[in-house]
């Protein structure tokens, strides 16, 4: 066999059932090749809430982390965060009972990734069992529990914050632009990379607003280029609506950087003519043609799906469809393949993303849980741990909070001295999702379910990056009851209230049983712990040694 030959052989899946199909051109990315990530330490299955959590993370704060921020900490601030992990412990130690049920109120260790569509709607209509899931992530569960999540989908072509309002409106709670992960989210890092660009995809200047709101300065759009030179497209008049959404530019001496398709196209053979114009211009300059066909803009794609899910019956081709069709006709005119830079679902560089926005979510929600508990005990504000009605320690937040910091350890010091007391608000937030610079560090999530309905981006992207995510598909997408998807999920739901059910009551029975664990430790540890009683002439009884 020759070299050509093994490529060729190589570039053909066989089906289990002798058939062959042709390697798809989305799938030239080596994710199938990645080894998801293992964690070496184990991370708790207790809620965020719970004490020990808290205090794992201010011992390594107070170890590697200068409340200034400064990389080379002064050894008074490093005063000031020791301070702060003494502050929050308690010498004494607090018994737990041994529990059936966890019930009292707290914040998941684990954490939910949505997709939109064909999870949570379906077309222009709301899925009705995701309203429900939304009660139980927000605590109306039988274990009081409240589970952070965000939403991670390819779609876009329109603001964060407006997708954001949608939800809220439809699912009947709070969902912030924090919470939400569009296609062309992470693309906000290329605003300092490119001055002049064109966005695709999306409905009058939606796109080019989304893609100005990130920081971009000169954007441009095919309805641009259509306008500056009709010939462009001979077969597309633009309509009065399309001209009032143009700008006025002269393409011959303004060049494209780079090409941004942000959301489907509604015109597919306008777009990709000007697309692969631009491809095979020099420097990105409409009207002129490179020899070596490799002097063009780069490109990038917020999402490569294939095929999406509507209120129709039949999956409609998506933005994947128009990435195939353009490299198709790229390759047919060059003889090359096109190089194309791709986000969204299951791009590692959008999975990276992800776990920093859920990071933070999670800080925020935790940071709102502990600022709303309710302490009845009337002496409680000089202590700093506080016992609930379960009998759970929890952090005194407000103590935290007003806690003056000194840079000297010496009682005496002057009034010059207490005049350079250090006032410092922990984890104050003004919004949840938004913590200041100073905050405790959290373990990452211990598990984390995404919910998705179409194997290829959502299933793929879930078992691809890392272990502890856990993929769970819904029939409510994409997805076909019946067929054998080729990204299998860890677990497979009706729908997405289903998948949340799942999810809580798998939850609860690891962090009941890690809860039980560590009760029966602390049990033993008291037990070898306490003093052994003083033998008088008159031998004593148990029962009034432990009465």
């Amino acid at each position: 066999m020759t070299k050509e030959d093994s490529k060729a052989a190589n570039s053909v899946v066989v089906e289990e059932d002798g058939g062959a199909q042709f390697q798809s051109y989305l799938n030239n990315d080596g994710i199938d090749e990645l080894v998801p990530q293992v964690r070496k330490h184990r991370v708790s299955s207790l809620s965020l809430s719970d004490l020990n959590q808290w205090q794992n993370g201010l011992t390594k704060l107070s170890s590697s982390t200068s409340l200034s921020g400064n990389k080379n900490p002064s050894s008074a601030n490093l005063k000031k965060v020791d301070s702060l992990a003494k502050l929050s412990r308690n010498t004494s130690i607090i018994n737990r009972q041994k529990k059936e049920v966890i019930d009292h109120e707290r914040v998941a260790s684990y954490a939910f990734c949505f997709d939109i569509d064909g999870v949570i709607l379906r077309g222009p209509d709301t899925i009705p069992q995701a309203v429900e899931a939304m009660k139980l992530l927000n605590g109306e569960n039988k274990y009081k529990i409240k589970v952070p999540s965000i939403f991670v989908t390819n779609g876009g072509g329109k603001p964060e914050q407006q997708r954001a309002d949608d939800l809220s409106k439809r699912l009947g709670c709070t969902i912030t632009k924090e919470q939400i992960i569009q296609g062309h989210t992470p693309m906000k890092d290329l605003v300092n990379v490119y001055k002049n660009v064109l966005v695709v995809g999306g409905v009058g200047n939606v796109c080019r607003n989304v893609a100005e709101s990130y920081g971009f300065k000169n954007v441009f759009t095919p309805l641009d280029i259509m306008k500056w030179n009709p010939a462009v497209s001979p077969y597309h008049d633009l309509t009065e609506e399309e001209e009032v959404c143009t700008r006025k530019v002269d393409f011959s001496k303004t060049p494209i950087d780079a090409i941004m398709v942000f959301a489907d196209s509604r015109n597919w053979a306008a777009d990709q003519q000007i697309i692969l114009e631009l491809l095979l211009s020099v420097d990105g300059v409409m009207g002129t043609l490179s020899k070596t066909f490799d002097e063009g803009p780069e490109i990038y794609f917020a999402h490569s799906d294939f095929i999406w899910a509507t209120n129709y019956k039949l999956s409609r081709y998506g933005m994947g469809a128009l990435q195939v069709s353009i490299a198709a006709l790229y390759k047919e005119h060059t003889g090359k393949e096109l190089k194309v830079n791709r986000f969204g679902k299951p791009q590692k560089g959008t999975f990276k993303f992800a776990n920093k926005v859920l990071s933070h979510w999670r800080q925020g929600v935790l940071d709102e849980h502990l600022k709303k508990l309710s302490i009845n005990d009337p002496d409680a504000g000089d202590a700093d741990i506080l016992i609930n009605d379960d009998g759970e320690e929890i952090i005194n937040q407000a103590k935290l909070e007003s806690y003056k910091w000194s840079d000297s350890e010496d009682d005496d010091e002057d009034e010059d001295e207490r005049g350079r007391e250090v006032k410092v608000n922990v984890n104050k937030i003004s919004e949840v999702g938004k913590p200041d610079k100073i905050t405790l560090e959290l373990p990452p999530a211990s598990t984390v379910y995404f919910v998705g309905d179409t194997p290829e981006s959502d299933i793929r992207f879930a078992n691809s990056h890392d272990a502890s995510w856990h993929s769970i598909l819904v029939k409510t997408g994409v997805y076909q009851e019946g067929t054998e998807p080729k990204y299998k999920p860890k677990h497979l739901c009706n729908d997405v209230l289903e998948a949340v059910k799942y999810a809580i009551e798998r939850e609860h029975q690891l962090e009941l049983a890690e809860w039980n664990s560590v009760t029966d430790k602390q049990q033993q540890q008291q037990q070898q712990q306490e003093p052994v009683p003083e033998v008088d002439d008159e031998p004593v009884k148990t029962t009034d040694w432990f009465g």
